[in-house]
């Protein structure tokens, strides 16, 4: 009697399971909503970066980066500082650039100067297109040469010959 009592028992424990197994099999499980398409990983991460742009006897750029971290399809500095000599000497630096289809956005805080006319141009973006050789904002800019002070909605600087197209500009022109 008591061998029937324990396979009764023993089938009861089964009978629970398979139904608490059939029962976990029909739920759904649990999904976390992430869009995997969206998440970026770095290929590659690097400190203190200075690099050059040079030919056999010139160098026409100087580019220093506290940071930059490579992803598939665009390159992000931290703190970049970029001189560059085109017609004139040429410096910007700002608190983040992204270099992407050979054009460099640097953002935050971004300080424009050209080293022989001490033309400054500060924004918080700055978009430099590497094949035109122009520097371009859809954003509030500020303008300064000398004790002359230009504010406005957007521009666009040909670095090359020194030509400047700008929207919405209001200026002090002092002699």
């Amino acid at each position: 009697m008591d061998e029937a009592l324990a396979i009764r028992i023993f089938y009861f424990a089964v009978a629970i399971f398979s139904i608490s197994v059939v029962v976990l099999m029909l739920q759904s499980p649990y999904d976390i909503k992430a869009n995997i398409n969206n998440i970026k990983v770095a290929n590659m991460q690097a400190d203190e970066v200075i690099s050059y742009e040079m030919n056999a006897t010139d160098i026409y750029a100087n580019f220093i980066s506290s940071s930059v971290i490579a992803y598939d399809d665009y390159n992000k500095f931290i703190n970049p500082n970029v001189t560059f000599i085109h017609k004139d000497k040429h410096n910007i630096n700002a608190k983040e650039a992204i270099y992407k289809d050979n054009n460099i956005t640097f953002i935050n805080e971004v300080k424009y100067i050209n080293l022989i006319t001490n033309l400054r141009y500060n924004s918080n973006e700055i978009i430099y297109d590497n094949s035109t050789k122009i520097l371009l904002s859809n954003l509030p800019f500020e303008l300064l040469q000398n004790s002359d002070k230009i504010l406005g909605n957007s521009v666009i600087y040909e670095l090359d010959n020194n030509y400047i197209t700008a929207k919405g500009v209001r200026g002090w022109f002092y002699k």
